[in-house]
């Protein structure tokens, strides 16, 4: 008996190979998006956890004002500290031997003479350390030196105390605190372009800082669980020394940045092949479905002849785990070069320190399962129909359905028959369109985030940020120096800026951004209502917030908010208490805004900056003079940040790109799935249909007409199948927005007129073209044969 059903196992996969093989290929996609998706989740995570240990990435930082050095040896032996280590860290203006960009921000950070830190150690990529020489030396972060074409024997020219001095390049360098390039909380987008970390010998820099023999930064590693209670008491025992607020390895910028793309990064590792897998099932269960009942009588005198219903519901399962078995083996190597793919790619854009690619067997075990198991349960509905069917019942064959009532209408003979077939069996029909549907799905969640990408760059590019010319200055002048810059040829408008870094305080939350004051009627830094889309302008005690942050510290409007400058001294502090208005729509960063003069009064003031004091200016220039207006800023002494808004969207594109290559790609996986499980639906109909095709080819009707009746009933289920996927893929891409939100990136969902007519007409299309393979098949049958074996 078991040789007989294999037989007719055999026998079946090879009469519906090329439906076996489309199931297959969806199953593989889902499996390569499950087993290459978390390979490269993982190999990232491993990537960053290896990283982190070999150089000591600090468990907590603690900012000083100023403080002997000695104070290292005395938290060296605190209990919990394995790792200490003291340093100067400065931020300062940076120029660039011609050819490159004139001035940049940088930041010096210092190492011991001789040896590596004990804290953050560096590792090399090219070059030496600076260490050992009586020579002025320093190794660049490798971000900032591949954006500027930096190598080993190049000049650099950090400015201490307003003096240009020379700095040879010994080496490029990977940081633990570095591998995401951000200045701060404030700034979390990684600016490579007007942003480089310079490690230099501390000896060589600490008499030119006028910090002999001190320390402004001190880095621990602390015993597991250790690194708040010894931050804290570090803070406390060394408050003379102006300590600030600890900052744990959570909070350190560059983290924070990794781990907000780690999490946005698993949903779409849960929901894509969650989509693929699920899609299987379904076309699993239409192929079998079908051929239960075109196999009735086959089934009728198995069942006759002594099998078992046991070894029916096995027989149609081994069908289905069949198409699983392929799509699995098919999946892992796919899989296996989407994960690396998306290593090398992550690879490319973070430079990180040790990059850990494995093949991680034990998820390409568990794909190559998920396969099984999702067309195994796709079998299991028709299995167990035809293990049901008594011997008589299912000898007697197909027994046709009553045509439903609208199926009588009067219609011509075209569409009556097409009709007919669809109606006669309503739950079949509306099974084959869900599957067509999934394909809608896919491609509307796909185009959709594409979409938003687009709409979210254009928001912020062309309405947030509304400028040509961004300059930022070196010490807060008054906002009369504006008068100036107005009078140069080619400029059109100047507006102030003025920038903070704020701690927001609500209900026991924290978090760190920078608060901006606009001015009324702004044109060059529009801010954008959430609801309605138009600009808006903070009230006097009002602060106004992205919508990203509202979520995030659970803010409604009218909320009491403390907002308190971050770095705040003996000498100079400031806090005010804040109300929330209705939240901005900007999709890049979380900044806050209030009145630039309100900013002016209640922070700038106790903060000591000059009346009406600024941070920065933005500027409308006429095209032909954008060049001209930005080297004359370049040249000015008081000038520390000079950036186009070209400058800024190509950075933004460049740190977006890699979203976009993945988006390319679900967009390929998504129209082979479509293809794939067209082409089984619109097949396996064929199938069903044979005896009834090769009868109306007997009866006169040629080729050209039965491609006719067959598009048009296909025409219809694609149709309906694109219709039922729409709202489904709107609320799906909506769901999968939502959960990847990261740090400093949030966009809105919007779904373009191309998309939604991507999304109808390409099921439609596909299943057009799905078609033709068994079209032909029709078309070369032995017409006496296929009309007696009604169970062919």
């Amino acid at each position: 008996m078991v040789n007989r059903l294999r037989t007719k196992l055999i026998r079946d996969v090879r009469a519906g190979i090329w439906q076996i093989v489309a199931i297959s290929i969806v199953a593989g996609l889902g499996v390569a998006m499950f087993y290459g998706l978390l390979m490269g989740y993982s190999n990232q995570k491993i990537s960053y956890a290896v990283s982190y240990q070999r150089l000591r990435f600090a468990d907590v930082t603690i900012g000083l004002k100023r403080a002997p050095r000695a104070i290292v040896q005395r938290i060296s032996g605190m209990p919990g500290v394995i790792h200490v280590d003291g340093r100067l860290v400065v931020d300062l203006d940076v120029e660039q031997s011609p050819g490159r960009r004139g001035r940049v921000t940088g930041r010096l950070v210092t190492l011991p003479p001789r040896d590596q830190p004990a804290v953050n150690q560096l590792l090399v990529l090219e070059g030496r350390l600076p260490i050992g020489s009586a020579r002025r030396e320093a190794a660049l972060e490798s971000s900032f030196a591949a954006r500027h074409k930096y190598r080993p024997g190049d000049r650099i020219f950090p400015k201490l105390d307003g003096q240009r001095v020379a700095f040879t390049v010994t080496g490029i360098v990977s940081s633990p605190e570095y591998i995401y390039a951000v200045q701060s909380k404030q700034l979390l987008m990684p600016t490579p372009e007007t942003f480089g970390v310079l490690f230099v010998r501390r000896d060589q820099i600490e008499s030119l800082l006028g910090m002999a023999g001190s320390v402004n930064e001190v880095t621990l590693v602390t015993e597991p669980g250790q690194a708040d209670r010894i931050g804290e008491e570090i803070r406390r025992r060394y408050s003379a020394y102006g300590s600030q607020d600890p900052m744990t390895r959570a909070e350190q910028p560059s983290n924070l940045l990794l781990q907000s793309d780690l999490d946005g990064y698993a949903p779409a590792a849960v929901l894509m092949p969650t989509l693929f897998l699920g899609t299987a099932a379904l076309a699993v269960s239409l192929v079998l479905a079908r051929w239960v009942q075109a196999q009735r009588g086959q089934v009728g005198f198995l069942r006759a002849s002594g099998f078992p219903p046991s070894a029916i519901l096995q027989h149609y399962l081994e069908l289905g785990i069949a198409a699983g078995a392929g799509g699995g083996l098919v999946g892992v190597g796919l899989g296996y070069g989407y994960g690396l793919l998306i290593s090398k790619v992550y690879a490319d854009l973070l430079h990180m320190p040790y990059q850990i690619v494995e093949p991680h067997p034990e998820l390409a075990v568990a794909g190559f399962g998920l396969s099984l198991v999702a067309c195994g349960l796709g079998a299991l509905g028709p299995a167990r129909q035809a293990a049901a069917m008594s011997p008589a019942e299912a000898m007697r064959g197909q027994v046709p359905s009553s045509p439903m009532l609208a199926a009588r209408i009067p219609l011509p003979l075209m569409l009556a028959l097409p009709l007919r077939n669809l109606l006669r069996r309503p739950l079949r029909t509306l099974g084959t369109a869900v599957g067509v549907g999934a394909s809608t799905i896919l491609l509307i969640l796909t185009g959709s985030m594409l979409d938003s990408l687009d709409a979210s760059l254009r928001t912020y590019l062309k309405e947030v940020q509304n400028y040509d010319l961004l300059v930022g200055f070196s010490e807060p002048p008054a906002d009369g120096i504006l008068f100036h810059f107005r009078r140069w040829p080619g400029v059109l408008r100047v507006e102030p800026s003025l920038e903070l870094p704020v701690r927001i305080l609500h209900n026991g939350r924290s978090e760190e951004t920078v608060m901006i004051g606009v001015l009324p009627g702004s044109q060059l830094r529009r801010l954008p209502s959430l609801d309605t889309g138009l600009p808006m302008f903070p009230l006097p005690g009002t602060v106004l917030f992205t919508d990203a942050l509202m979520r995030k510290l659970n803010l409604e409007r009218g909320n009491l908010l403390n907002i308190a400058y971050t770095q705040n001294t003996r000498e100079f502090s400031a806090e005010a208490n804040l109300r929330s208005g209705d939240p901005v729509h900007q999709p890049i960063g979380t900044p806050i805004y209030i009145g630039l003069r309100d900013l002016q009064l209640r922070y700038g003031v106790p903060l000591g900056l000059p009346p009406r004091g600024i941070t920065g200016a933005l500027l409308r220039v006429e095209p032909g003079y954008l060049a001209s207006v930005r080297a004359r800023f370049q040249a000015r002494k008081d000038v520390a940040l000079v950036q186009t808004s070209d400058e800024l969207a190509a950075q933004i594109y460049e740190l977006t790109a890699y979203s976009r290559t993945f988006m390319g790609i679900f967009m390929l996986f998504g129209a082979a799935m479509a293809l794939a499980v067209t082409y089984t639906a619109t097949d396996s109909i064929l199938w069903e249909r044979t005896r009834e095709l090769a009868t109306l080819r007997t009866l006169g009707f040629g080729m050209g007409r039965i491609s006719i009746l067959v598009a048009l009933e296909n025409m219809m289920v694609a149709a309906l199948g694109a219709a039922i996927g729409l709202y489904p893929g709107i609320r799906v891409a909506q769901g999968l927005m939502d959960a990847t939100q990261t740090e400093g990136f949030a966009m809105k969902l919007v779904v373009s007129q191309q998309t939604y007519l991507m999304a109808l007409a390409a099921p439609v299309v596909l299943v057009f073209l799905a078609q033709w393979p068994g079209l032909r098949r029709i078309s070369r049958l032995d017409l006496a044969g296929a009309i007696r074996l009604r169970d062919e």
